[in-house]
């Protein structure tokens, strides 16, 4: 499945992101319902602080979901990249309807070689969530609550990439099933 990834770091005011946080969540409920939404994650700091998001969006639906997203419109995001993204089909589970591990979760954004495609235990055994190859590497979402534990996950399931990981939080929406392969 083809997809993009939108990353979004947030400008030096967190105020602008808790004054548009309502219609942020409202919006991505309904995306989420509509399938323009496939997965939207908070990027944190390691102290906990929003330093950004991670939305996933059907490739031909890009702009429409720029167009509507409350965080672009006010300002939210100082900065944003578009990263092609490729799901592959792996035997995704079921959307988690209840946040695991008190919803803590990481977010590996990985450069290099990362053969996402071969990670098939990993989601059967409900270690990895969502992952998508990019054009240098690959955007993993795991259920590790402990960066440090997910970034030894991410050494051996990913050894020839270089790993950068950002906890962050799980929010049960109607997503769209992802592909089964």
């Amino acid at each position: 499945m083809e997809a993009v990834a939108v990353i979004g770091r947030d400008g030096p005011d967190p105020s602008r992101r808790a004054r548009a946080r309502d219609r942020h969540i409202a919006f991505i409920e309904a995306a989420a319902a509509e399938g323009l939404l496939l997965l939207g994650l908070p990027i944190h700091t390691a102290e906990g602080l929003s330093a950004g998001s991670l939305m996933v969006v059907p490739v031909e639906r890009l702009a429409e979901y720029l167009a509507r997203e409350p965080f672009v419109q006010v300002g939210v995001w100082a900065a944003r990249d578009a990263r092609p993204l490729r799901i592959p089909g792996l035997p995704w589970r079921a959307w988690p309807a209840t946040p695991p591990s008190e919803g803590r979760m990481s977010i590996l954004f990985a450069e290099g070689a990362a053969p996402v495609a071969t990670l098939a235990d990993a989601v059967r055994d409900g270690t990895l969530l969502f992952a998508g190859a990019t054009g240098d590497g690959a955007i993993v979402v795991t259920t590790h609550p402990d960066p440090v534990d997910a970034a030894g996950w991410a050494a051996a399931a990913l050894p020839d990439c270089r790993i950068n990981v950002h906890p962050t939080r799980w929010r049960a929406l109607p997503y769209r099933a992802l592909p089964a392969g």
